[in-house]
């Protein structure tokens, strides 16, 4: 039983490393055994993949180098890493991207193979050159992987070897939550000792925190979740506003981490679970590195083209005398571009705020009835100039507890999509209580949106204007609108919608007197204690 246990845990582990792992044949220099993330690395299936060799997936203007560092490979111990480069590597279809290669010797039922570790660096290397190219120097982080054990039997050599080389940090615990397994990442990352772990609960040995180094509730905790047969998986392309686990180390201090917690089954029983996380610090600090840069280069912008904007409206005006005809269209061509700017400015300003934690809130109490007949009568004159009808229906007058500035903004940004998007018919604002909470419709008789499309409706930067026929706006209008109703403790949502058939945008607001909006607001206001240098916009 202890036979098969392991090895469904070394199985397990080699399926769901987050790196490829190839297995050549030192004599023959082709595969021997890949796992499916390096298939899925190169576009090739298994089966395809086990009838190539290296000079099939490098570049054959690269394959000299290649071939050097693969002829480096006849020397070292066996379990000792003798190879760790950045090598260019060639997919399939012919494209090519870097992985950063580490690789050792071992030897399998009296042959020597190359155990090989892939991990795609394309990624590391778009933010570096984002970095450079924003005159922000980035530290290139490459985690050395752990040296692999020399085989004491045909499985445990192949596994051991594959384990002790992840760079990741492995956990494994039984159905209880206690710790079995734990590899020398884990252990430089936690700060025990595989000895110090083994048999404790893994909840003593690392605690999960939330974005706000609260300690996650046992219900809602990765592990249990496992246990139950829910698998858990984060990446490193959260945001900080988004949801992130943070892990504590045995002095009590956290780091961020993207994991994968799964559960191991055996005859369809769950008898354990495998925990594989990675530090995120820098990934972390090269984001919030953009952020900052984000936030200055747009503070600085704002002001001279608010002056851009003023001067050009001054002069098509005749403040300055009389401006001829063939003007007056450059002249407001400056307008609108530059008003299009300063949209945009405000935009990145808000986000690197929120994102920062430096937006500030105001709450007050407002009959949500009153903004959204205020917001409609504002918009009229847009209306009418497309020949919409913009109209309300069934409008409850219930209080609810909002920031009003940032309450229009999202009004404006809603509805306003609306009407840029339909071209003739209605745009209907109505609203509906559902218990705490209010709930606000924008349907239009617009050109809708395909299925494809919806999912990309609320990322950063997503311009959809284009493809539909539009001009594109900055990408950023909707996920700021659904960041701020969620920190309002609301939401916003895309209710329906079917191209050439228009759309309904709902999203969600607190009743003012409501238990809930009690505690939002306590919230906000200790994240304002917290950062005192908060500003509205």
């Amino acid at each position: 039983m202890k036979a098969q246990v392991a090895e469904s845990f070394y199985k397990l582990l080699f399926e769901n490393a987050s790196d490829g792992i190839l297995l050549v044949d030192l004599k023959t220099q082709k595969f021997h055994i890949a796992n499916k993330v390096i298939c899925e690395m190169l576009g090739y299936s298994l089966k395809e993949i086990k009838n190539l060799g290296i000079a099939d997936i490098h570049p054959e203007k690269d394959l000299p180098y290649v071939m050097e560092q693969f002829g480096k490979q006849t020397k070292g111990k066996f379990g000792e890493n003798i190879l760790a480069v950045d090598m260019p590597v060639k997919r399939k279809d012919g494209s090519i991207f870097y992985a950063d290669v580490s690789a050792s010797r071992i030897k399998l039922a009296g042959k020597i193979y190359l155990a090989g570790i892939f991990k795609d660096i394309t990624y590391r290397r778009q933010i570096e050159k984002d970095l450079e190219n924003a005159r922000i120097a980035a530290r290139n982080v490459l985690e050395d992987l752990e040296s692999e054990k020399e085989a004491l039997t045909l499985t445990k050599a192949k596994d051991e070897a594959l384990l002790a080389s992840i760079g990741d940090g492995v956990v494994a615990t039984d159905q209880d939550g206690k710790v079995i397994l734990m590899n020398q990442a884990a252990e430089r990352m936690l700060g025990w000792s595989a000895e110090q772990a083994l048999g404790k609960l893994l909840i003593d040995v690392r605690k999960v925190l939330d974005e706000k180094r609260n300690v996650i509730p046992e219900a809602k905790r990765p592990i249990f979740l496992a246990l139950k047969g829910k698998p858990t998986t984060t990446t490193t392309t959260t945001t900080t506003t988004d949801s992130a686990y943070f892990y504590t180390r045995k002095n009590g201090t956290s780091f961020p981490v993207a994991i994968t917690v799964a559960p191991v089954k055996v005859n369809n029983k769950i008898i354990g679970v495998i925990d594989v996380f990675r530090d995120i610090t820098h990934e972390k600090e090269i984001d919030k590195a953009k952020t900052e840069f984000v936030s200055l280069a747009s503070h600085e912008l704002r002001t001279p083209l608010a002056a851009i904007d003023g001067i050009a409206s001054m002069i098509r005006d005749g403040e300055y005398g009389e401006v001829g005809s063939n003007l007056k269209q450059p002249l407001e061509d400056i307008n609108t571009s530059s008003e299009r700017l300063i949209h945009l400015v405000n935009n990145l300003l808000d986000l690197a705020r929120m994102q920062s934690g430096r937006l500030k809130y105001e709450f007050s109490e407002i009959d949500i009835k009153t903004i959204i007949e205020g917001i409609v009568s504002l918009l009229q004159t847009i209306a009418k100039l497309k020949g919409l009808k913009l109209s309300t229906c069934n409008i409850d007058s219930v209080s609810v507890l909002a920031d009003v500035s940032k309450l229009e903004q999202i009004f404006d940004n809603i509805i306003g999509n609306s009407l840029k998007f339909t071209d003739k018919g209605s745009v209907i604002v109505s609203t509906r209580v559902v218990d705490d909470k209010v709930e606000v419709y924008v349907t239009d008789t617009g050109i809708g949106i395909a299925k494809d499309d919806q999912a990309k409706l609320f990322g950063r930067f997503e311009q959809l204007g284009s493809s539909l026929g539009r001009p594109a706006g900055t990408g950023l209008g909707l996920y700021i609108s659904r960041e701020m109703l969620r920190k309002m403790g609301g939401d916003l949502w895309l209710e329906k919608s079917k191209p050439e058939n228009g759309s309904t945008f709902a999203f969600s607001l607190l009743r003012a007197q409501s238990k809930l909006a009690a505690k939002v607001k306590e919230e906000i206001g200790k994240e304002a204690k917290e950062n005192p240098d908060q500003k509205d916009s």
